[in-house]
């Protein structure tokens, strides 16, 4: 089979996250890269021996790959899209696809018009957990789905020493442009595509957003986004999510899913491998509670190498790989392109919670997609939870007495 080649633009710190995760599937090549530092360029092409160009159009000319991965600083995201689209190039980007939703919309309609594809990160919804997440749900364990909670809160960021966060090709964190794009534009997406996935179209959002702690640095002529974002989704298919977004609360990146017949809870969707367990309703005389044991579901084994250190273990490159495949297969991808549009309106529209108080009609609509959590069947469980509950319930009940 042929390899899926890509190229990148953009060689500055997220660059070796993709890397690193590419060098785990020999069918993946990365040919070229392109930064307009020449700095960056050089440390790229040092560490990864892949050549690299601070110049544009020599990145561009005679390039033959299946896709360019945009991985810019956002505000640069829809020029480099465009860019790339206009010259004939499917394209990946990095979240957000823009920094604006009519830029958004503009990309979609760029890339319809010349038949190529296009996706964003993240794509952790292709991951392991995220099928346990789902079958899980699909199988009935708690119900019928009615609520969910999302965290993404990650820590008091501003007292850390993030100066010295420094990738291995030696690429340092851009903690300037971080505090100003914003915890939610950077964070909100990993749930964001978790929650449509499983529940369909956001048909309103319900934000709110505050600066906990002013003072952090960003570029001259920039303003410091929020650092705490709190999300109530309104979904077509009747389902209903909070999604707390923040870089001041210690780190919670806990998904529970709230069922009328018991709650789903998910550790950490930063991790391939997170535990994901069920807990059922008891109803023990006048009382009314969880089972106090947690059933486990189980998570299949990543086909390739996850990092060991550091504070994820994602596999980035498998974003990118699922778009080429699924043209290359004529399938429909997991990555669709009204997905990903869909869930970067909903992320800008709480990223923009502090500048716009009223509610937020969501204008983009999924195309083809059923939820999947929601068709499952109310109160089903396995064979030897049919037969402990009642058992748990008698007993509890009697010591009770």
């Amino acid at each position: 089979m042929n390899k899926i080649r890509f190229a990148v633009v953009g060689c500055g710190y997220v660059a070796d996250y993709y890397m690193r995760t590419a060098a785990n599937h020999p069918d993946v090549e990365i040919v070229r890269g392109y930064d307009r530092s020449a700095d960056n360029a050089r440390r790229f092409t040092a560490y990864w021996n892949v050549p690299a160009t601070d110049d544009a159009d020599a990145f561009y000319d005679g390039l033959a790959v299946d896709a360019v991965l945009n991985l810019t600083n956002p505000d640069s995201h829809y020029a480099v899209t465009r860019d790339a689209l206009t010259r004939g190039f499917p394209v990946y980007s990095e979240k957000p696809l823009a920094m604006e939703v009519p830029d958004i919309f503009a990309l979609r309609d760029l890339a319809r018009d010349k038949g190529l594809a296009l996706a964003s990160a993240p794509c952790n919804h292709l991951s392991e957990v995220f099928a346990a997440t789902r079958d899980g749900l699909q199988a009935g364990h708690v119900g019928r789905p009615l609520l969910a909670y999302a965290e993404m809160d990650d820590n008091f960021i501003a007292r850390t020493p993030y100066e010295t966060w420094i990738n291995p090709s030696g690429a340092p964190w851009p903690f300037e442009d971080e505090f100003a794009v914003g915890c939610t534009l950077e964070h909100a997406g990993y749930y964001l595509t978790w929650l449509i996935a499983l529940f369909g179209s956001v048909r309103a959002v319900h934000a709110f957003g505050a600066l906990c702690h002013p003072g952090k640095p960003v570029p001259e002529g920039r303003r410091e986004s929020p650092d705490f974002t709190v999300a109530c989704l309104e979904f077509d298919s009747g389902m209903t999510a909070r999604l707390t977004c923040g870089v001041v609360a210690p780190k919670d990146h806990r998904l529970q899913v709230f069922g009328d017949a018991g709650t789903l809870e998910v550790e950490d969707s930063w991790f391939y491998d997170s535990p994901v367990s069920y807990r059922r309703w008891l109803r023990i005389r006048r009382k009314f509670l969880l089972t106090p044991w947690r059933t486990r579901l189980p998570v299949a084994k990543s086909p390739v190498p996850l990092p060991k250190t550091g504070s994820a273990a994602m596999d980035f490159i498998r974003g990118p790989i699922e778009m080429v495949s699924a043209a290359r297969d004529g399938r429909t991808s997991r990555l669709p392109m009204d997905f990903c549009v869909h869930f970067n309106e909903v992320a800008l529209a709480i990223h923009q919670a502090d500048t716009r108080r009223a509610v937020y009609e969501v204008q983009s609509r999924l195309e083809d997609h059923a939820p999947l959590a929601i068709a499952a069947q109310a109160g089903r469980s396995s064979v030897l939870e049919d037969r402990l509950i009642p058992v748990a319930e008698r007993l509890i009940g009697l010591v009770k007495k």
